[in-house]
C-alpha cells in the first residue's frame, strides 16, 4: 500500500488567494538578495534543498477539493533556474514557490497562499545564509531557525481563534481609486528607492512617529498634486498588513496576519506632512491594539466555522469570494507593506549589497524592507504613469536623503 502524502487545510488568509488570483494580481511577491558577485547556480541548488529540510511545508502543491483548495506534500523537485520573466509574473513550477538568479541577484518567488511576509522572510535568510556557507565554506554554526517544523506548518488563525472575541467595526466609505493606462499582459513596473535606514529613522523620530507611520504618511503627502478638488472628498485608504506573530505565540511560516486601512480625507489646500502624520498614528494606535486585532482576525475566522458553510461546494465559495473581494477593494486605493529587517550572521555581511521585497498588486503597492542601514522601497504598479512614485521620492529628497533608485525595463515603455 502506498503511503499517503501528508495534506494541510488552506489558513483562513489564505482561502481567498486561489479565487481572486488572475492576469494581472498573481498573489505573488518576491523578495531579492543582491550579492557583491554573481550567482553559482550549483551551490544556489543545493541551498535550495538544504533549506527545504527545514521548511518541508513549501514542499507543498495546491488542490482542488468539493469543499476547500487544501496545499498536499509533494516529491517534485526544486529546480533553479535563470531569471528571464518579470517580478511576480508567475511561477514556473507546479511548487508553490521558485528560486530563480541574474547575474548577482537571487530571486525567491511565493505564491500567497503558502506563506506571508514574515514567513517567507524566515525562509529567505536560512536560504542565503545556506548558500554564503555552501559558496564560501563559512565556519559559522549558528541556527536561525529554532522551531520544530509542527510550529512552522501550525495553523496559528484556528489555533488562536476564540468565538468569544466580539467587535463591531465602523462603515467604511469607498476610498479614492487610482485611475490611469495599463501597461498590458499583467507587466508590472518596479521602482525602487534605497537610502538609509539610520536616517529615516531619525526622521521618523523628529514627526514623533514609526517608518511605517512616516512611510504612509508620505504616500498620502504625494497623492495631495495629482488628485483634483471632486477625487479629495473621498478618503485615501492605505492597506497595512498586521504580523500577528507580534501578538500571539505563534513561530508559524504560513500565513498568519491581519490588515487594517489607514485613512484619510484632504479637508483643506497645502495639508503639512505633520498634520497628515499626526492623523495616521492615531489611525495605527487604535488598528494596533490586541483587543482590535483579536476581534477582527475573529471575525474574519468566524463565517468559515459555521456547519452550513462548510457544506457550500467551492465553485459557490469561489464566486462569493470574488464577489467580496471586490467590494473591499472598494475600500481601499493601495497597499504598503513594511516586512521589516533581514537579519543574518556578521560572516554574510562582506558578501551581501541589499536586499529588495516586492508584491504584485492589482492597482499599486509599497513594498519595504532593509538590512544592515540600508532600507529599500519598492512600487509595484500596472500604471505607465509614475506620478505618485515620483512625488514620493521627491519628498524624502527634501530631508538631504542620499536616494538611489532604480526601475525595472518593460517592452514599449519610454
Amino acid at each position: 500500500m502506498s503511503k499517503l502524502n501528508k495534506w494541510y487545510k488552506l489558513d483562513n488568509a489564505a482561502k481567498l488567494f486561489p479565487p481572486t488570483t488572475t492576469l494581472y494580481d498573481p498573489k505573488i511577491f518576491r523578495f531579492s538578495c543582491l550579492l557583491k558577485e554573481n550567482v553559482d547556480k550549483e551551490c544556489l541548488e543545493k541551498s535550495v534543498n538544504k533549506t527545504l529540510d527545514d521548511f518541508p511545508i513549501f514542499k507543498s502543491i495546491l488542490k482542488k477539493g468539493l469543499f476547500w483548495y487544501y496545499l498536499e506534500e509533494t516529491n517534485i523537485k526544486a529546480r533553479v533556474r535563470e531569471e528571464k520573466t518579470n517580478p511576480c509574473e508567475s511561477l514556473n513550477t507546479p511548487l508553490l514557490f521558485e528560486v530563480t538568479y541574474y547575474k548577482n541577484k537571487i530571486n525567491l518567488e511565493v505564491y500567497h497562499a503558502l506563506s506571508d511576509g514574515a514567513g517567507c522572510t524566515s525562509f529567505f535568510e536560512n536560504l542565503i545564509f545556506n548558500y554564503l556557507k555552501i559558496k564560501h565554506k563559512l565556519k559559522d554554526n549558528t541556527i536561525l531557525t529554532t522551531s520544530s517544523n509542527y510550529e512552522k506548518e501550525t495553523d496559528s488563525f484556528s489555533k488562536y481563534y476564540n468565538p468569544s472575541n466580539k467587535y463591531k467595526g465602523k462603515k467604511k466609505e469607498n476610498a479614492y481609486q487610482l485611475k490611469g493606462k495599463w501597461y498590458p499582459k499583467g507587466k508590472l513596473k518596479i521602482i525602487t528607492g534605497s537610502t538609509s535606514t539610520s536616517k529615516m529613522k531619525d526622521i521618523a523620530k523628529k514627526y514623533n512617529t514609526t517608518i511605517t507611520g512616516l512611510l504612509i504618511s508620505l504616500v498620502i503627502k504625494s497623492m495631495e498634486d495629482i488628485l483634483s478638488v471632486k477625487e479629495k472628498k473621498k478618503p485615501i485608504s492605505i492597506t497595512v498588513p498586521i504580523d500577528l506573530r507580534k501578538y500571539f505565540k505563534s513561530k508559524t511560516v504560513r500565513n498568519f496576519f491581519n490588515v487594517t486601512n489607514i485613512t484619510y480625507k484632504f479637508t483643506k489646500s497645502n495639508t503639512t506632512l505633520e498634520e497628515i502624520v499626526e492623523e495616521v498614528n492615531k489611525k495605527l494606535k487604535e488598528s494596533l491594539t490586541k483587543e482590535s486585532i483579536s476581534a477582527n482576525m475573529t471575525n474574519l475566522i468566524r463565517l468559515e466555522h459555521f456547519f452550513i458553510i462548510r457544506l457550500v461546494p467551492l465553485f459557490i465559495k469561489n464566486k462569493v469570494m470574488k464577489y467580496t473581494y471586490k467590494l473591499t477593494r472598494k475600500k481601499q486605493t493601495m497597499g504598503l507593506s513594511n516586512v521589516g529587517k533581514i537579519t543574518l550572521p556578521l560572516s554574510c555581511r562582506s558578501y551581501i549589497d541589499k536586499f529588495i521585497v516586492m508584491n504584485s498588486t492589482d492597482v499599486l503597492e509599497l513594498c519595504i524592507i532593509s538590512y544592515e542601514d540600508e532600507i529599500s522601497m519598492s512600487f509595484s504598479s500596472h500604471f505607465i504613469n509614475s506620478e505618485l512614485e515620483k512625488n514620493f521620492f521627491r519628498l524624502l529628497k527634501e530631508y538631504n536623503l542620499n536616494i538611489t533608485i532604480y526601475s525595472n525595463e518593460i517592452e514599449g515603455d519610454d
